[in-house]
């Protein structure tokens, strides 16, 4: 009987502990640096800029080998969980110094561009003339920008435009 029950009492503690590791959150910025960190197996990464959108904390890091964004989930107490991180050289580049990619239902653009001032969506639903027109405002550099993508079908032009509004080629 004692054998079962600190054979039980053993179970226990390690289903608290799995929960607990499971469910890691992360309240602060130095916390983040280090998760990313980890999750890139490098030495350390800065955030350089935080954006919360909706239940998700997306972050922009630089490190000395690369640069990036991450994502964070904010759960029902406040702190936030893990849930991705992409690393430059796996993102789309148009332009010099500025990258983007999808993160579930959003449009991520990181930029090292110290010209860049306005990103444009150009939007077309299933017709040949732009239908809608999303701009977003750059006012840091290096800087995060997030926009919510469209819930229905569409094909999208994105340009990137300077201080003087000129097309950043």
């Amino acid at each position: 009987m004692k054998r079962r029950i600190i054979v039980l009492g053993l179970f226990l503690a390690i289903i608290v502990f799995l929960s607990l590791l499971c469910n890691q959150t992360y309240p602060d910025v130095s916390s983040m640096e280090k998760k990313i960190a980890k999750e890139l197996d490098i030495d350390q990464v800065s955030i350089f800029v935080q954006q919360d959108v909706d239940d998700y904390r997306f972050v922009g890091y630089v490190s000395d080998r690369d640069q990036g964004f991450a994502v964070f989930k904010q759960n029902k107490n406040g702190d936030y969980t893990f849930e991705y991180v992409k690393k430059e050289d796996k993102m789309i580049s148009r332009v010099k110094d500025i990258f983007y990619d999808y993160y579930a239902s959003y449009w991520v653009v990181v930029s090292h561009n110290e010209n860049l001032k306005t990103i444009e969506s150009r939007i077309k639903y299933n017709t040949d003339s732009i239908d809608e027109i999303i701009k977003l405002e750059v006012t840091d550099n290096p800087s995060i920008s997030i926009s919510k993508l469209p819930e229905k079908d569409y094909e999208v032009e994105y340009c990137f435009y300077d201080k003087e509004g000129n097309l950043i080629q």
